[in-house]
């Protein structure tokens, strides 16, 4: 198999079959399918055409005369994503291969068109959406997000905000690294990692963050085996900042697969405990073996229903990282942003406000609960975090500081163009005494 006939077969998984893009891939690159030469163009000829689709079909709706099948203008925009994003690439291979694999799927005829489509393709200029009037629909189409997306970032950010954040979140997302500092410390960290021939700094926005430069391939080394680390946001790194916790508490991490932001309070822990539950039975498995990887003791990681548990505990401090939206983490996650729509909103808001109503009643007096998200949707956090403050009189907001955004206060929308990470929003809550 080619590199292109792997990469538009992963495209079909992504855009049809809804399958996750990072797992559709790490699952490629393990088949030993794909050449070690070639690993690094088929990820990039996958992660480019879902993240730039909006784009290429911008780019290629003129030339489509008749009507062309799905599976057909998936395999043209990987084509043109080919020939207009990647300077190495030669663009008599990228039309040779395409053809080739459009007459597997559909017959010569179907070669025939695409070798038409893309010869007419690569002698017309391209396109230009700086000439659409609407700012929206502009936006949209140059960075690839949903029209609907842009609108609600337009109500809340003005049109300036929104282009900021699509812009930030269509580009390259920075590898951030947690130091394990139950296990060591960061200068140290750094030095096993440069030994084995990996660029690592300090991320200066959080004191367990490293930022890597040399790729995914860090999770291919000893000290990522060993236990050193573990690949997560800055963003959601934050979590722990606002969760401040005590070195013996006993702590609910509610919907936690794949653990890390409880793991990151693990951490801390000299003599508490945390409990980390997911509803699924794979994922809980996923929170254990990165809990085991981690040298870490005092947990327990079960399947649990965060709306309908009973956790026959109480907590001093719980973490609600709720299921939702993920539009702050489409750079990582591209096909996010076409697989959501604005009706989806009201489905997880009722979920988010289920599962807090729900981890309440096992949070001690005094005790701090956490409520999180990885979106940029006002209905998914700010309008949750006060309609459950408004349901709860014995809840009140409660501050934590954030010295990388100078913010002290109860809660926190994150904007990836701020500190160049993922989009997150983060809210704490105190029951009363």
């Amino acid at each position: 198999m080619t590199v292109r006939e792997a990469a538009f077969e992963a495209y079909l998984d992504i855009m049809d079959d809804k399958a996750y893009s990072n797992i559709v891939i790490d699952e490629v690159l393990a088949s030993g399918e794909i050449s070690e030469k070639d690993k690094g163009l088929f990820t990039e000829i996958v992660y480019g055409t879902v993240a730039n689709r909006l784009t290429l079909e911008f780019y290629l709706q003129p030339f489509y005369k008749t009507k062309v099948r799905q599976w057909h203008r998936h395999l043209l925009n990987m084509a043109v994503y080919q020939l207009e994003y990647l300077d190495r690439v030669p663009a008599y291979a990228v039309i040779n291969e395409t053809v080739e694999i459009a007459k597997d799927y559909g017959g010569p005829p179907a070669g025939n068109v695409t070798n038409a489509i893309l010869r007419n393709f690569m002698r017309a200029p391209l396109r230009d959406p700086a000439l659409i009037k609407n700012p929206v629909k502009r936006l949209s189409i140059e960075t690839s997000i949903p029209a609907w997306i842009i609108e609600h970032w337009k109500t809340h950010y003005k049109m300036e905000g929104a282009a900021k954040i699509a812009k930030s979140l269509s580009a390259r997302p920075e590898m951030y690294i947690r130091v394990n500092s139950s296990l060591t410390e960061p200068d140290a960290l750094r030095t096993l990692l440069a030994e084995a021939g990996h660029e690592v700094e300090p991320a200066g926005i959080h004191p367990d963050a490293l930022v890597v430069s040399t790729g995914a391939s860090i999770m291919d080394t000893n000290a990522y085996r060993e236990g050193h680390f573990s690949v997560q946001d800055v963003s959601s790194m934050f979590v722990n900042t606002a969760l401040e916790p005590a070195a013996d508490d006993i702590i609910l991490d509610a919907c936690s697969a794949p653990g890390g932001k409880g793991l990151h309070a693990l951490e801390k822990l000299t003599a508490g405990h945390v409990d980390l539950s997911d509803i699924y039975d794979h994922k809980v498995r996923t929170i254990a073996h990165n809990a085991e990887r981690l040298k870490l003791k005092n947990y327990d990681a079960f399947k649990a229903d965060a709306t309908s548990h009973d956790y026959r505990e109480m907590y001093d401090r719980i973490i609600v990282d709720a299921p939702c939206s993920g539009l702050g983490v489409i750079k990582r996650k591209p096909e996010i942003r076409y697989e959501r729509n604005s009706n989806d909103i009201d489905n997880l808001v009722e979920l988010q406000l289920s599962i807090l109503e729900h981890v309440k009643q096992f949070l001690k007096p005094g005790g701090i609960l956490i409520y999180a998200t990885c979106t940029i949707h006002q209905m998914e956090n700010e309008n949750v975090a006060y309609t459950f403050k408004k349901n709860n009189d014995n809840f009140k907001f409660d501050d934590f500081h954030i010295p990388a955004l100078d913010f002290t206060g109860p809660y926190r929308q994150i904007l990836p163009y701020e500190l160049n990470t993922d989009g997150f929003f983060i809210a704490r809550f105190k029951k009363d005494v």
